[in-house]
């Protein structure tokens, strides 16, 4: 049997370092004492500035959301719309990911639909809470979250482009067992997830990139720097500038820290 050239194989690999980074990330971080709180969110001003706002919240939650409180999170939309997401437990203490919308800002809500019943965990409410952003450009909602999908666990995304009606099928942004938040911001048909990475041997957070609505996530690349411990996820996008925020603890105590680090999309 004739041997199998290794030209080939080596191609790719020349290839793959020549791929480019799908971020530019400036040079210099900010870094201030505190924790990325979880009713935080991040954003981009119209200067391009990141600031950290109190993450909103309706003037009533879906009553369903009540039976797993800690998973209930919810987003703004266009013309008064308004839209929550939560798990609701099944008896095997599996989880379904549950989305509502209202019409009126928050104050009543519709019946929610399912935007995802693959998990077959048993961890109940004891998992991180799904992040949910609705985008003020064409009104599509995206999902992120963190649950063990039947090929597997991990970081997953959905999203709807028609006011909750109907969720698109579910897009694996990284496999791992060990359970992850993530943090989710479009512009347009551009969406980046930010990720605890369930895989790295330190905590370290990772970035997924879709030029393509989410339906494919074309290019990966790490989020947080090399020093230190990242956790708790916030992203922000606007334009090509990308902002991505996360507490930094160090092993064996020490003061946390917020980062946060900007840098402009190249792919």
């Amino acid at each position: 049997m004739p041997r199998r050239s290794p030209l080939p194989a080596l191609a790719l690999l020349l290839l793959a370092a020549c791929v480019p980074e799908p971020v530019r990330w400036d040079e210099a971080l900010t870094r201030v004492s505190g924790t990325v709180a979880d009713t935080l969110q991040l954003e981009l001003d119209a200067a391009g500035a990141p600031v950290f706002r109190r993450a909103w919240e309706p003037e009533a939650w879906p009553s369903e959301a009540a039976l797993c409180a800690a998973s209930r999170r919810a987003t703004p939309a266009l013309d008064g719309e308004a839209f929550a997401s939560w798990f609701t437990v099944r008896p095997d203490s599996s989880v379904v990911l549950r989305v509502a919308r209202s019409d009126d800002g928050g104050r009543t809500w519709n019946a929610a639909v399912t935007a995802d019943s693959t998990d077959v965990g048993r961890a109940g409410c004891d998992r991180p809470a799904p992040y949910i952003y609705a985008d003020s450009i064409n009104a599509y909602v995206h999902v992120a979250y963190h649950l063990v999908g039947r090929e597997g666990a991990g970081v997953f995304f959905t999203h709807t482009m028609d006011r909750g009606g109907m969720f698109h099928a579910v897009v694996p942004i990284v496999y791992g067992d060990r359970p992850s938040a993530a943090s989710v911001a479009s512009h347009g048909d551009t969406i980046v997830v930010a990720f605890e990475d369930p895989n790295s041997r330190f905590p370290r957070l990772g970035l997924a990139l879709s030029l393509t609505q989410g339906h494919i996530f074309e290019a990966r690349t790490s989020a947080s720097d090399e020093t230190g411990e990242a956790r708790t996820p916030r992203v922000a996008l606007r334009g090509d500038r990308v902002a991505v925020a996360w507490t930094a603890t160090q092993r064996g105590g020490g003061v946390p820290r917020i980062v946060v680090r900007q840098g402009t999309l190249v792919f």
